[in-house]
């Protein structure tokens, strides 16, 4: 899929992972990639750490592209909620703070499910595990772990049978409310926006319900181009969107095959109205929206 916007040319993915979380490429190697497929607006944002953001925000400039610093933090408890920040101040004491936490929360949710499979007869190796983390530690670590080891065929299996909730080797995270994640983004300068919103599972009057709620508590945007977004369930999504007074985004989410079968720009050629979108969202960002960087006109 080229990822094309709809408009001119005019490409974006504004929610990408790299190896400073639980993608696979360098962030360097990420903006290489995303300029490949003819991105010319992007956005990192890694999990929990802002670690990547100077060498992607200087290898996007490198290639003409336009960066915004981002970050996805994992909030909720029992049902992840993850809440994208856009234009964030890296540097931010108390986002750093924050990413500092979260980090000794991610290594002691790690521990406790490698020591979970050692009491089930399903050790894996440690060392290996650490091993492949550059930056925050994860799920997928330990998926691979459990494919070294043999006892799944691939990271999907892992997380299917044995480490997705409701499954025997999960280990909750701790809890960290909606409002307190927006706060933080908001406090660091960037703009909260919920992530892929479908895969809350939730039916639309609950979506609904729980996007006021959020609102209300600093929520500024709403993550609708999406590939977990079929195309039956946008109209919906944008009517939210539309009644909350919510900004419109849109990424792949991508890390990388074969941690997941998604590739850059995937389901962006469904976002027709992104010119518009994005420049609210330079807007709130208090940036100037880089028109002709873009090659856009008016």
């Amino acid at each position: 899929m080229s990822g094309r916007a709809g408009f001119g040319g005019f490409c974006t993915d504004l929610h990408m992972h790299s190896l400073a979380s639980d993608g696979v490429l360098t962030p360097a190697q990420l903006m290489d990639a995303a300029a490949q497929k003819g991105m010319r607006l992007v956005a990192l944002t890694d999990h929990d750490t802002c670690d990547g953001v100077p060498e992607a925000k200087r290898r996007a400039e490198e290639l003409g592209m336009v960066f915004i610093p981002g970050i996805e933090l994992s909030c909720g408890g029992e049902k992840e909620i993850h809440i994208l920040g856009y234009g964030i101040d890296p540097l931010n004491p108390g986002l750093t703070a924050f990413r500092e936490q979260r980090r000794a929360d991610r290594i002691e949710r790690a521990e406790q499910m490698m020591q979970k499979l050692a009491e089930a007869g399903m050790p894996i190796d440690r060392d290996s595990v650490y091993a492949q983390v550059s930056g925050v530690i994860g799920r997928p670590h330990i998926a691979a772990g459990m494919v070294s080891a043999g006892y799944v065929h691939t990271v999907h299996e892992a997380f299917d049978q044995y480490i997705a909730q409701g499954h025997p080797f999960y280990v909750p995270r701790p809890e960290v409310p909606v409002r307190e994640g927006c706060r933080i983004i908001r406090e660091a300068g960037g703009v909260p926006v919920l992530a892929h919103p479908m895969e809350l599972r939730s039916g639309e009057a609950v979506l609904s319900s729980l996007v006021h709620e959020w609102r209300g508590q600093g929520l500024a945007g709403i993550e609708i181009y999406h590939p977990s977004t079929p195309s039956h369930k946008i109209a919906m999504l944008l009517g939210i969107a539309r009644q909350e007074g919510l900004l419109v985004t849109g990424g792949s989410d991508y890390h990388g095959i074969p941690k997941r079968q998604d590739d850059i720009g995937q389901g962006m050629d469904r976002w027709d109205s992104a010119a518009a979108d994005l420049e609210r969202l330079f807007c709130a960002m208090n940036r100037p929206f880089p028109r002709e960087m873009l090659g856009l006109t008016r």
